[in-house]
């Protein structure tokens, strides 16, 4: 057999190998949750886990739970739960946590693997998003999760899968803004180490809480919420000289008001700068001086916070005393990470996703 037809052999067997099984990339958020598949589908969930209050509730209601946007829709009857803090499904919940906030864990990760919609006889191999800086056992809790939802689960750091889903291999800085979390990490030819990586926590649900606060200090009386005040972040936020005018509408006293918030975001939004800019310095200067210059200039920017506006021109201007910086975005950044995965997915060998199915460990 000559090599071309061994080659050609070896695409027969991958393509009935893709038939055969679903690949699955999946970035668990700590406010949205996306699921990209080989069968072409993407889907966007919000984390979010509702349970009826009472009777009543549970009469118009009809379900046990609602997953998603719906238990805004239905906010005022029911107890909502987030089951993803931070990104991650914290290791020691069955020692602090009630039985309807394991509940909500179980019930989003099968409402996930539900979505996947694998037919009889097929096996699933899911890539799973991290923080990058997620513990051993945050990622064992990961996999103990998935158990029986997916045959196979890898779980790796967020923005690494950002850059292998963008083809970057190289140098470059992924920097990855979440709601819970953001993700930066350093990329240079290799699988990132650990020195490589950061993890911050004043992200996406800082601003929003910040935010609130912020107005109600301003306005007591205001009859608004945080799910509201996120809306309107999402639709007016921005950094640097130049903020977007932004407005709160709310009832005072039985009459509708609006208010102009446009300082409170605008600070709130600044807010998760100096962390951000400090950790982008220190991944950059304090890597090989020769590849330097290669990092400035191939600072990649995803996840939903990365479109605020004016980011991508003050983490220039910020960054500007190391030399020459160059920032861009995403084209989906709802998505790179979970498209991340799934091309990670599909690019391991069958026998590869059998010795982690076995072991538990990719080697």
């Amino acid at each position: 057999m000559t090599n071309k037809d061994k080659n050609v052999e070896n695409k027969d067997v991958r393509k009935q190998q893709e038939t055969e099984n679903i690949f699955v990339g999946i970035d668990l958020g700590t406010s949205q949750s996306a699921v990209a598949t080989s069968t072409g589908k993407l889907m966007n969930i919000t984390s979010v886990v509702g349970f009826p209050k009472d009777f009543v509730s549970k009469k118009l209601l009809r379900k046990p739970m609602l997953i998603g946007d719906d238990c805004f829709n239905y906010r005022m009857s029911l107890n909502l739960f987030y089951p993803l803090d931070k990104g991650v499904i914290d290791p020691h919940r069955d020692q602090k946590d009630s039985v309807k906030q394991k509940e909500a864990i179980i019930g989003f990760l099968k409402y996930l693997a539900s979505l996947i919609d694998k037919k009889k006889n097929q096996k699933i191999y899911a890539v799973v998003g991290a923080p990058a800086r997620a513990t051993a056992d945050d990622k064992q809790a990961v996999t103990y999760a998935f158990d029986g939802l997916v045959d196979s689960i890898l779980v790796v750091s967020e923005p690494f899968l950002v850059a292998y889903g963008q083809g970057i291999y190289g140098f470059a800085v992924i920097v990855d803004i979440g709601a819970g979390t953001i993700n930066i990490c350093r990329m240079h030819g290799s699988i990132p180490e650990e020195e490589d990586q950061q993890t911050l926590y004043k992200a996406g649900n800082h601003i929003d809480k910040v935010f609130y606060d912020s107005f109600k200090a301003k306005v007591p009386n205001a009859r608004i919420t945080v799910h509201s005040m996120r809306k309107i972040k999402e639709q007016y936020a921005s950094v640097g000289k130049k903020p977007k005018k932004a407005f709160v509408e709310s009832l005072i006293s039985g009459k509708k008001l609006q208010f102009d918030v446009t300082n409170e975001l605008h600070e709130a939004c600044n807010m998760i700068l100096p962390d951000m800019i400090k950790t982008l310095k220190e991944l950059i200067s304090q890597f090989d001086l020769e590849y330097q210059q290669s990092l400035r200039e191939n600072i990649i920017l995803a996840g939903c916070g990365s479109r605020i506006e004016g980011l991508e021109s003050i983490i220039e201007q910020e960054l500007s005393e190391l030399g020459s910086i160059k920032v861009n975005m995403v084209d989906d950044p709802v998505f790179a990470c979970a498209i991340g995965g799934l091309k990670l997915a599909q690019d391991l060998p069958i026998e590869e996703w059998e010795k982690i199915q076995e072991k538990g460990v990719f080697e």
